[in-house]
């Protein structure tokens, strides 16, 4: 059987694995749908309301159609009648209300939603590995009714394309697997042979990734004019193949389908689209090969960014002259830059890839929360009319992190190890650096009771199988409580005990990992922290401490994101008050015997003393623990006197006061009631 696999909305994309080092990699675990995360909307990319004459449906109003084939396999191809399609509709049990009932998918969270089609109000069919391999019990894997790996095939009766050499299929669908393969075979000789298969879902890089699910309600479209246009004789056949696995299992996990049709290929139409593991559409930062991709980076860590993309002419006529234009705008809607692309030409069906279409980079000159626009165009289609694609960027004084303010999933001690399991992220750094704490961004499925450590390594000499050769820079240690899980994040202070903040050398190390280890006292209080697969990351960005086996670090699990981009956001200098801040903890005394400080812990004032031979201008600055001037004035000192410095307007707290006269400085740890 010849197969060809297209992107969700085209052709002919190769599959490729993501470019983590095998060795360093683990093959994938079956996950537990995330409730916070699972119901997707469906993307901008959806060409739900194009206007192509529709010349074939089925919306299941009235179930599965009579004349339609349904059928079940095992995993040698032998029938396996329980391994079926099901309806789902207004007086079937379950009904339309409820999607996948496998113990995997979110039964007992409120996450298995059905599918939010156009038409779900009067049905849709499911295949549900899931449910049908252990039956909605977690304990009961392999002992439902229909054990993975197993196959399930849904086939049409004969659809008449006389006449219509351009055609495309349509579906709206929404799917989660594992490892298995979702697919439309096409036969022009009404089933008698099926000389065609669309590749629509899979674990692979390029499409889902393993435990990845589509948006909920995803429009799929597919130029299939090659293979049916024109015949008299159609037939479609829905096939979900859960044979591909690996060492921890099959099949998993559904695959919905409704508002199913083939209508007319436009003329004229482009599209993003993945290419041979390369994203639809990228952020490349930086020019060190590696490097990650920053969505929240302070000013003062500010690095180049450029774009890029993949786009398919899904059109019938060749596309001349396909580009990407980038536009980047503020907050304020303010066109802040405009950056273009090389073109290229695209017969039908062909692919103008990220080699071509990429830009130059953009350094932000301001902090802000940036929306950066893909806009794709071709001689045919005007930007206007182009596809478009959008994420944000922010630049913020102090905060820091590889995540784009997007929670796609949880991950922790379930995926990882009850105890004893870490999640790491790394820092490049392009100017040198004060580190005063980190914010770890929980999940809601984070049980109270845990802990957390986190630690600050260099990575100098580390190495996936020994570690971190060296003592950590900064350490914080915290059990989680209820109130923390509510918030939704902890805030470990990763000062040292006099206050002083981690010093990060750009130039000698150049790169650091804050490493968060969870405990959840034997899996009865799991740890979770949110995590981003907006932009895959470079394999050493995010790392895990793997504990199941033979404890070591890893790079992630082989063909999935579910480690990506955690929540870990460093809070480092803001760029305003960054020379003020890189002074803390200098070795510099001078001063300390000069000046008295009290009172300390302090409430509305605290006052200076100044002793014998002090005496002129003093500039004095107050820093909070995140890096940030939240004081500064200038007094003149009189030895043997005192002056006061009001408090009133601090919250309660730890603060660095740095004194100055001239070039002696000195700090002090201030309290503040």
């Amino acid at each position: 059987m010849k197969k060809f696999t297209p992107t969700l909305l085209g052709l002919f994309v190769a599959s490729a694995a993501f470019g983590q080092q095998q060795e360093n990699t683990l093959p994938a675990q079956l996950e537990v749908a995330n409730p916070e995360t699972q119901v997707r909307a469906t993307p901008s990319s959806d060409y739900r309301n194009a206007s192509e004459t529709i010349l074939w449906s089925e919306d299941f109003a009235n179930g599965i159609p009579a004349t339609w084939s349904n059928q079940g396999f095992d995993g040698n191809l032998q029938p396996l009648t329980a391994a079926q399609w099901e309806y789902r509709g207004t007086s079937t049990t379950p009904d339309n209300s409820e999607g996948s009932r496998g113990a995997y998918s979110g039964v007992s969270t409120g996450a298995n939603a059905p599918i939010a089609s156009t038409t779900v109000a009067n049905g849709f069919v499911i295949f549900d590995s899931d449910y049908l391999d252990n039956g909605g019990n977690p304990q009961n894997p392999g002992g439902g009714s229909a054990p993975a790996p197993h196959v399930g095939t849904l086939t049409t009766d004969v659809i008449n394309l006389t006449g219509e050499p351009y055609v495309m299929l349509e579906m709206e669908n929404y799917a989660r697997v594992f490892f298995a393969s979702l697919d439309v075979a096409l036969s022009i000789d009404g089933g008698t042979t099926w000389t065609d298969t669309v590749n629509i879902y899979s674990e692979d890089a390029s499409s889902l990734g393993v435990n990845g699910s589509s948006p909920n309600g995803e429009l799929v479209q597919v130029n299939v004019s090659s293979q049916i246009g024109g015949q008299s004789n159609v037939k479609l056949r829905f096939i979900f193949d859960g044979r591909p696995g690996n060492a921890n299992g099959n099949g998993y996990y559904f695959w919905m389908l409704d508002d199913i049709r083939i209508s007319e290929l436009p003329r004229h139409a482009i599209r993003f689209t993945p290419f041979n593991g390369a994203p639809e559409r990228d952020m490349i930062f930086g020019t060190a090969s590696g490097e990650g991709k920053y969505g929240i980076m302070t000013l003062k860590q500010a690095r180049s960014v450029a774009f890029d993309c993949n786009v398919l002419n899904f059109g019938w006529d060749q596309q001349t002259n396909v580009g990407l234009d980038i536009n980047i705008y503020d907050s304020g809607s303010n066109l802040v830059q405009t950056l273009s692309s090389s073109t290229a030409n695209a017969a039908s069906g062909a692919i103008v890839d990220f080699t071509v279409l990429n830009t130059l980079g953009w350094t932000p000159s301001a902090e802000d929360n940036y929306i950066v626009e893909w806009v794709a165009t071709s001689d045919s289609i005007p930007s206007a009319a182009g596809p478009k694609d959008s994420a944000r960027l922010y630049v913020t004084d102090s905060i820091w992190s590889l995540d784009f303010n997007v929670f796609s999933n949880r991950f922790g001690t379930g995926n990882i190890g009850d105890d004893n399991s870490a999640v790491a992220s790394r820092f490049d750094l392009v100017n040198d650096e004060r580190l005063f704490g980190a914010d770890i961004w929980l999940s809601a499925t984070t049980v109270p009771g845990g802990l957390i450590e986190v630690t600050v390594y260099d990575t100098t000499g580390f190495d996936f199988v020994n570690g971190f050769p060296t003592q950590p820079l900064a350490y914080y240690q915290h059990s989680i409580t209820q109130a923390d899980v509510d918030a939704g994040v902890i805030r470990a202070d990763l000062t040292d005990n006099n206050g002083y903040p981690a010093y990060l050398n750009s130039t000698s190390t150049g790169a650091y990992y804050i490493v968060v280890t969870m405990f959840s006292n034997a899996g009865a209080n799991p740890v979770y922290i949110r995590n981003d697969q907006s932009f895959p990351q470079s394999p050493s960005a995010a790392i895990m401490y793997y504990t199941l086996a033979s404890p070591r670090w890893y790079t992630g699990f082989s063909n999935s994101l579910s480690l990506n981009a955690p929540h870990i956001r460093a809070i480092v200098c803001p760029a305003a008050t960054a020379a003020a801040c890189m002074s803390i903890s200098i070795d510099e005394v001078e001063l300390s015997d000069q000046i008295t400080v009290y009172p300390n812990p302090a409430e509305d004032y605290v006052n200076l003393e100044f002793g014998e031979g002090l005496n002129g201008d003093v500039d004095v600055n107050i820093v909070d623990l995140q890096g940030r001037t939240v004081v500064s004035t200038s007094m003149y000192a009189v030895e043997g006197t005192a002056l006061p410095v009001a408090l009133n307007e601090l919250t309660p707290g730890v603060y660095m006061m740095n004194i100055a006269q001239g070039d002696k400085v000195s700090t002090f740890k201030l309290t503040v009631k």
